[in-house]
């Protein structure tokens, strides 16, 4: 009894704190919070200048519950603007978490082309009812539903729908893919367009845990965001007729909101369930994956609380996509792969990817692409697809990337580019300490841990020569200390706090063509690297371009030092489990365990020493892709960047202390050119803090390095030949090409 009083004291006390954050806003004294928004709303589509445009703030859709799969319906609520004249007209979706009066702003241009908007909140979030699943199936469903019975039905719709946004809104369009109606032929009836911004594809590798690595950054911080948008109250509060609430809206809108606050701990409980450590179904159901054509090679076989043909469907090989990402966006991995996998059968007419300088953040804006921003060219792109429009402006390159190292953009005809415009090439970690950069500090610093990269190995990269003998090379050692850890001064923080303290330098360089980038913390890596293993080429004579992901492959043994202020340690566990009464908390098996947290950074160094960071990769020892037959092995069926491959997300195996390991890190792609004059460096170190939870157990890490252990960066350098186009001015030419 005395718990349950605690629990309602807490959730008054929770209700006040948020009433009273809202009621210091502008406005809220004198008229509710939600009319504060409908009239935002109503000024921007006034300040815009969009003629005859109507309102309606708080559209229920009815979504039925599903007795094929057992999902339950739910009542949701929209935004539409619509044209005043009543006229049959294409409509843009935005299915979102983070509030529909606030995400509808952003698309309001998309009216002056001659498209509706509805902009809905996800179940469990702003105005909708239900509880916020975050991607789960129930999700797919009802954006199906919404796309296919609910739009086609209004008397303002033509039947024809597109979807659009940036993060969450993209991957619910990857997800809307998957259950949407299609004739006869496979092609959708209804929705014609996906435009795509920064979007995952496996919700488990892409953002959870990287390399099996539990990133700490940001899922935290956006969970909290999306619960503390859920807790602020519905727009329902302003009613469903001329903003005027009446008494049962005002009790729908508390039930919502109750509903919503009572799920927070839903939210918590996620990152505290031990279980959610390894790859499982909880994961694949969130992602876009399952919706590939191509399905792992005994298919997606998910548990009975999940409907039975979760996955056997396709994204319509008929159905056009535009994605778009960033080379330090949180997603680059998934909108690679939404591409090369999910798109895999599209025709070329029918799909188009845009990968920019951006984090997340900016690439979420499309900053520095006028376009982008002021939705042309989504507009350009839903004119063509959506209404017929005969304007084929991506048909011969439906890639566009920019280069880094050149800053310039160029158009290609696929991604992964054609093998005719790459080649395989290969570069070795020696145990021959690098050569110093002249009045670089870090050569100094670092001197003891600052190996060469070279094209070929030879003898003396591995062994020393005294007449007729040779003599084994001191091997290089990572040592990893809990108590100083790598990370936080790197572009590793930067890039998984979605970009948010860049947005200054971006926004400089890509708007005002004002290069501050040497300013910027994160734009150096060396004070990050001052202790970890680096490999550093000589100078090199000419530019090369690497292009894709890449692989670092390397042998190592570890030793377990010293365990650290053990008898803290197991106070502080005691007190968790106490306090929290779980048995597999995550965060409790993860300080417990034995293991190492691989970080390799790719980093292009100038000539005075700076190294900027171009992509990185990570993977935990026991996440290895080990031999199930053999743990001490590399297992025979692993493909480097297969995104099917799962076995050893799923099943982990612990290492052994002393023993010899072949690891294999998965370097994010990229697409980089490091100038003449330059170098190129591999940095190995053991932890990622804040990105990554690290590892509390002490470790010593030696590289074996020799004959038959070889350790090699592998990846794919450009070529002049093949397709393709640069790009001067990358506004004009996607807003004014034609073919």
């Amino acid at each position: 009894m005395a718990e349950r009083k605690a629990k309602v004291f807490v959730s008054a006390i929770v209700c006040l704190f948020f009433f009273a954050c809202f009621a210091a806003l502008p406005g809220f004294s004198g008229e509710p919070l939600s009319s504060v928004a409908s009239d935002t709303l109503s000024q921007a589509v006034a300040k815009g200048n969009f003629e005859d445009i109507v309102m309606d703030l708080n559209t229920r859709i009815v979504v039925p519950d599903n007795t094929e799969t057992g999902i339950e319906g739910v009542d949701l609520y929209a935004t539409v603007l619509r044209h005043e004249d009543g006229g049959e007209r294409p409509t843009i979706v935005i299915a979102t978490p983070y509030r529909r009066e606030v995400m509808l702003i952003l698309y309001l241009p998309l009216l002056k082309h001659g498209y509706n908007l509805l902009a809905y909140d996800v179940r469990g979030s702003g105005s909708s009812h239900g509880s916020w699943i975050s991607f789960g199936p129930p999700e797919h469903y009802d954006a199906g539903y919404v796309i296919d019975h609910f739009i086609p039905t209004q008397p303002w719709s033509d039947g024809r729908v597109g979807m659009l946004g940036p993060s969450y809104m993209g991957i619910s369009q990857m997800l809307a893919a998957g259950q949407i109606q299609t004739d006869e032929a496979g092609n959708p009836v209804h929705l014609k367009a996906l435009f795509p911004l920064v979007s995952m594809g496996d919700c488990y590798r892409d953002i959870v845990m990287h390399g099996g690595n539990v990133d700490l950054e940001f899922i935290p911080m956006w969970l909290g965001l999306v619960d503390i948008l859920g807790a602020m109250p519905p727009l329902l509060f302003a009613g469903e007729e001329q903003f005027q609430p009446g008494l049962q809206d005002i009790e729908e809108s508390f039930k919502i909101w109750d509903d919503h606050l009572r799920n927070v701990p839903v939210t918590l409980s996620w990152i505290l369930d031990g279980n959610n450590i390894n790859k499982n179904d909880f994961y694949d159901t969130k992602s876009a994956m399952i919706y590939w054509p191509d399905k792992p090679a005994n298919g997606w076989d998910f548990g009975a609380e999940y409907p039975q043909d979760m996955g056997s469907t396709s994204i319509p090989a008929s159905l056009p996509v535009f994605l778009t990402g960033g080379w330090f966006d949180i997603f680059t991995r998934g909108t690679c792969n939404n591409y090369q996998y999910g798109l895999k059968y599209h025709d070329r007419t029918d799909k188009a990817m845009m990968i920019g300088p951006w984090y997340h953040l900016g690439g979420s804006l499309g900053m520095g692409v006028k376009g982008l921003f002021n939705t042309e060219i989504p507009a350009r792109w839903f004119d063509w697809k959506i209404k017929g429009i005969a304007d084929p402006f991506m048909e011969d390159y439906p890639v566009m990337l920019y280069v880094m190292g050149e800053d310039r953009w160029r158009a290609e005809t696929d991604w992964p580019l054609p093998a005719e415009r790459t080649r395989e090439n290969t570069l070795y970690l020696s145990k021959r300490k690098a050569a110093p950069i002249f009045g670089d500090w870090f050569s100094v610093d670092n001197a003891a841990n600052n190996y060469r990269l070279v094209d070929s190995p030879r003898e003396k990269d591995y062994y020393n020569r005294f007449l007729w003998c040779r003599f084994d090379k001191d091997a290089p050692m990572l040592t990893h200390d809990p108590r100083e850890l790598h990370g936080s001064p790197s572009r590793s923080a930067c890039r998984w706090l979605m970009g948010l303290p860049a947005l200054a330098s971006q926004a400089s360089k890509l708007m005002l063509d004002r290069n501050i980038d040497r300013l910027m913390p994160w734009e150096d890596e060396r004070i990050d690297e001052v202790d970890a293993l680096t490999f550093t080429t000589g100078r090199l004579d000419e530019d090369i371009e690497i292009a894709g992901p890449l692989t670092l492959t390397f042998w190592a043994k570890t030793d377990f030092t010293r365990p650290i202020r053990q008898n803290l340690l197991d106070n502080v566990l005691d007190r968790i489990q106490e306090r929290y009464n779980l048995d597999t908390n995550m965060f409790v098996e993860l300080i417990e365990k034995k293991d190492v947290q691989w970080v390799v950074e790719l980093n292009d160094v100038f000539p005075c020493g700076r190294a900027r960071n171009i992509t990185s990769g990570w993977l935990s020892a026991e996440n290895r892709p080990y031999d199930p037959d053999n743990k001490d092995k590399l297992d025979e069926d692993y493909q480097a960047f297969d995104p099917f491959y799962d076995h050893a997300y799923k099943t982990p195996a612990p290492i052994e202390e002393h023993k010899v390991y072949k690891y294999v890190v998965e370097l994010w792609p990229t697409d980089n050119v490091f100038k003449k004059g330059h170098r190129i460096r591999v940095s190995l170190s053991a932890s990622d803090f804040p990105h990554l939870f690290p590892v509390f157990r002490p470790s010593e890490n030696t590289l074996v390095l020799d004959d038959e252990h070889k350790a090699k960066l592998s990846f794919k350098t450009v070529t002049q030949s093949g397709d393709y186009k640069w790009v001067t001015d990358v506004n004009d030419y996607l807003l004014s090409h034609s073919h």
